[in-house]
This record gives C-alpha cells, sequence and structure tokens, in this order.
C-alpha cells in the first residue's frame, strides 16, 4: 500500500510540473433556492474542487474539466412534542441534516487573453449528477416514562441530472501589487450560474414545527415508530414534510484558480 501511494504521488507529480495547461479550482458557493424550492429550504452552502485542462493553440481560451461539490442547507436541533394519547406528551430532540453532493463536467470559455489581462471575463457551462439526502436522529425524550423512538435514523435521498450556465471573472492578485505580472499562477474567482435540473425528493427544513402543526397539504409525511415505555404501544408520528420540486438555484461562488504549471 505504501508503495502504490508513493508511485501514485510520484506519477501526479510528474504529470502536474508537464501539464502546463492544467488548473486546480477551488471555491465556495451560496446556492440561493428558487420557485417551488425556494419556499422549502435554506440556502445551500457548498464548497468545491475540480480541475481545468486548456486547450492548446488557437483554442487556449477554452477549457474543460470535471468538478466536485458538497454542501450542506440544514443542520438544526428542535425540541418536538409529540402527544401519544388524549392527555400525555411527550418531548422528544429531533436532529435534522441535510445535506447535498453533485459533480458534473464542466467547460469555460474566456472572453480575453489571461496572459494579458488581470480582469479576464469569461462563460462557463456545467451538466452532471446532483443529489440531496437529509438525516433525521430522533434522541431519548426527556421524560423516562414517555414515547421513545424504534427507528432511530431516517436517510431520504433523491438524485437528479442536471446543467449550469453562468458567467464569471477571473482576477490577478498582482494587480493590487507593484508587481505588474499578468499572468501569475493564481487568479481569484468570482461566478454567478444558474442551476436547473429534475425533480427530487427532500426535507421541507424551512419550516420545521410540531407534529400537530405541520400543513396537512403540499408534501408527503415522513412517519417514524415510536414505543409507549408505560404500555408498549407501537405507533407513529410524524416528523417531517417531504416535498417533490424540480431542483432551481441561483449559485454565487468565490475562489480561486491555481495554474500549477506555473508555479
Amino acid at each position: 500500500m505504501k508503495r502504490t501511494f508513493t508511485l501514485f504521488i510520484s506519477c501526479l507529480s510528474f504529470f502536474i510540473a508537464q501539464s502546463q495547461p492544467f488548473k486546480v479550482a477551488l471555491d465556495y458557493g451560496l446556492g440561493l433556492p428558487q420557485s417551488a424550492m425556494g419556499s422549502n429550504i435554506q440556502a445551500i452552502h457548498s464548497f468545491h474542487a475540480g480541475g481545468l485542462y486548456q486547450l492548446p493553440g488557437q483554442f487556449s481560451k477554452l477549457s474543460v474539466g470535471v468538478e466536485l461539490g458538497v454542501g450542506v442547507y440544514s443542520h438544526k436541533k428542535i425540541d418536538q412534542t409529540f402527544n401519544f394519547d388524549a392527555n400525555t406528551s411527550t418531548v422528544v430532540p429531533v436532529n435534522y441534516n441535510s445535506n447535498v453532493f453533485n459533480t458534473n463536467l464542466q467547460a469555460r470559455y474566456q472572453l480575453l487573453d489571461e496572459s494579458r489581462n488581470f480582469i479576464v471575463p469569461y462563460v462557463t457551462a456545467k451538466a452532471g449528477l446532483y443529489k440531496f439526502y437529509s438525516n433525521v436522529v430522533i434522541e431519548d425524550p426527556e421524560d423516562p416514562d414517555g414515547c421513545h423512538a424504534l427507528d432511530r435514523k431516517n436517510l431520504i435521498n433523491d438524485n437528479t441530472m442536471y446543467w449550469s450556465a453562468g458567467a464569471g471573472f477571473e482576477i490577478n492578485p498582482l494587480m493590487f501589487s507593484k508587481r505588474k505580472h499578468k499572468d501569475g499562477p493564481v487568479r481569484i474567482d468570482l461566478s454567478v450560474s444558474t442551476i436547473r435540473g429534475g425533480n427530487l425528493d427532500y426535507i421541507n427544513t424551512k419550516h420545521l414545527k410540531d407534529e400537530q402543526d405541520m400543513p396537512q397539504t403540499g408534501g408527503k409525511p415522513l412517519y417514524v415508530r415510536f414505543i409507549n415505555v408505560s404500555t408498549q404501544d407501537i405507533h407513529e408520528h410524524k416528523v417531517a414534510q417531504v416535498y417533490n420540486s424540480a431542483l432551481r438555484a441561483l449559485e454565487v461562488r468565490a475562489g480561486v484558480i491555481l495554474n500549477l504549471g506555473k508555479w
């Protein structure tokens, strides 16, 4: 294993040294859900890492590559009140963790020559897979004789194909220094894109409420089995609403581009 890892690092280092047009892109993205999705979930906070290969010769303004991203749109803990008979209720802490994962193929076209300009505008297009997944973890109640969850964790996940189109700027930070060298190895990357995809299921985390206050329409209930410690009665309680709508978002990104061939 150690030899294999050493060989991999050596090959990767050789590839980077020889691949002058290869770039690494790292950024933070703020995804603002739109349309029906915007009414049901909060903003998506994501981190992305990708690679871009700049084509040679007359196509040098065009780069193609791959990208991976992970993010979160909800991480909260609330005390849910569940009524299990006419006169008794139990307060149960419920943890909601909702995340996203995406991967794509991308193309980027620079509108100006990066070796001659400090600020280079570009357009970009991407296509790939977007996944939503949520964990609902139910803790033990404060009342030891109350209802206890039999299903401690429920995994909700769904995915869809998507495409994205946008525009941005690559900014050479050397423009702010005395060293006016336009073709540096690091560039600040700022962009705005629209994201469009098919329908998928996700938990409504924007308006989490007690079971009796959750809306009865607009989604399908997510039930968890509970047991009454005193009577051993097994029953279900609703802990969330699962919604289905098309993936729609506006994404703002800020990051860096590292040109490995210019270090």
